[in-house]
């Protein structure tokens, strides 16, 4: 099951192993990210983590050739939609504490979201 706690097709997965070379990101995918509630959020921080899913999607597209990005919030902050530390990576992985106030925030707040969305299997 994926976090919304409905199960994950199986040919959907399969589909997804059976690619072979990159998958770039388009318009209609960051169009098309779905609003997830996640258990224990309140609908605003649904809201945020819909925009900032939305938002490494885009930093992918347009500053990284849809590769790999890590984006690290703290929905405790006033506005985490503005203040945000970004980790761009390869086409196979990312590495969150590369980015300078990603590393700040993970080793020193109390509530961190840390969102890594891959745009390919």
């Amino acid at each position: 099951m994926d976090v919304s706690d409905k199960p994950i097709k199986a040919e959907s997965l399969e589909m997804a192993k059976k690619r072979d070379k990159k998958v770039y990101i388009t318009d209609i995918a960051i169009d098309k990210v779905p609003l997830i509630e996640y258990y224990g959020f309140t609908d605003e921080q649904n809201q945020i983590m819909q925009e900032l899913a939305r938002n490494v999607l885009v930093i992918s597209k347009e500053r990284n050739d849809s590769n790999e990005v890590a984006l690290t919030c703290d929905l405790g902050k006033p506005d985490p939609l503005h203040n945000f530390g970004v980790a761009l990576g390869t086409e196979h992985d990312v590495d969150v504490l590369s980015d300078t106030l990603s590393n700040h925030m993970i080793v020193s707040s109390e509530s961190v979201v840390v969102i890594l969305l891959h745009n390919h299997p």
